[in-house]
């Protein structure tokens, strides 16, 4: 912070600033707080000047040319340079203004994310919205929810909330999943949570459960080494038959044109239970059992939140994503 100093006439002034200096001027610039005859009252102005600078030395008041900006001048060019200077340096089509105070601007742009990307691309590849607006409004939104997933895992809420909620937040899943299928049937008598398009272009599956109420470990350990709960058991077996079933269909015409979609080895994300209590005992053993299955993998509500947070960089002290908290595939 600069020094302020005050003259002999009551004026307070920061110490002259030289802009700049050539071979036989300067320019010098001069902030002053000039007060009224009204008390308590008072005026911000700028002196700015050049002058003459004999035998390389700045002496003399006497100015080749002056300008004192009042306030209101001073205000206007000040808002003048902070809306236009960074646009006349980077080039027409180049630029859009938005300070860090003024995040509503940014909000709106959330309705050109997940789901109209090829609008926000436009926009971009013409100029017209900068693609640091568009990341910046993308990670608003996909922190907020985040925030809203965090509240909701204290409350009681059923699984086709949750259902709901991955539908409008898949990037939640993690990044394998190019898009939802709205078909979820995969036969007469199977109907999935989420058939998903993944980016190569093969069907994949999620299946929800919700995150309270259903214990992850059986009540009392077996030989001395923790096991899955009946509920979950159930769980990876309901998973392990949708899997049958839809590679039973991989030859079938009709589910390859509904789901637009080819079936060959797919694999199922399970979402089941809470983690955030877990000791490292459990911590081993849910690893042992994630990797007992190729196509299948488990994953509670509190690994979601941890590697979302992690890739949105909203803990103080973020952590690698460990194996277990990261897809297998």
């Amino acid at each position: 912070m600069g020094e302020i100093k005050v003259s002999k006439k009551g004026v307070e002034y920061a110490p002259a600033k030289v802009l700049k200096t050539k071979q036989r001027v300067y320019s010098q610039a001069l902030l002053m707080k000039i007060p009224h005859d009204h008390a308590g009252l008072s005026d911000i102005s700028l002196k700015l000047g050049r002058y003459t600078l004999p035998y390389g030395r700045v002496v003399g008041n006497q100015p080749k040319s002056e300008l004192t900006l009042d306030n209101d001048e001073l205000s206007a060019l000040i808002k003048y340079i902070s809306d236009n200077y960074t646009p006349v340096n980077l080039g027409q089509g180049q630029y859009i203004s938005v300070d860090r105070d003024n995040a509503e601007l940014i909000r709106q742009f959330k309705t050109l994310v997940d789901g109209q990307t090829d609008t926000a691309n436009l926009l971009i590849e013409n100029g017209i919205l900068s693609d640091h607006v568009y990341v910046a409004a993308t990670s608003i939104k996909k922190i907020a929810a985040l925030e809203q997933y965090e509240a909701s895992l204290a409350k009681d809420y059923p699984e086709r909330y949750w259902q709901s909620w991955f539908s409008e937040n898949k990037w939640l899943l993690g990044s394998d999943f190019a898009q939802i299928i709205d078909e979820r049937r995969i036969d007469t008598e199977n109907i999935a949570d989420y058939i998903m398009r993944a980016f190569d272009g093969f069907v994949d599956l999620v299946e929800i459960k919700k995150p309270n109420g259903l214990p992850f470990w059986a009540s009392s350990k077996d030989h001395d080494n923790y096991v899955p709960s009946s509920e979950l058991i159930k769980a990876i077996t309901q998973c392990l038959n949708y899997l049958r079933a839809i590679e039973e269909e991989a030859n079938s015409v009709k589910f390859v044109q509904k789901t637009k979609s080819k079936v060959i080895k797919p694999r199922c994300i399970l979402i089941y239970g809470r983690s955030d209590n877990w000791n490292d005992e459990q911590r081993e053993a849910y690893r042992i059992l994630n990797t007992a299955y190729n196509q299948l993998s488990i994953l509670t509500y509190d690994h979601l939140l941890l590697r979302a947070k992690n890739v949105l960089g909203v803990i103080d002290n973020p952590v690698p994503i460990r194996d277990e908290d990261a897809l297998p595939f």
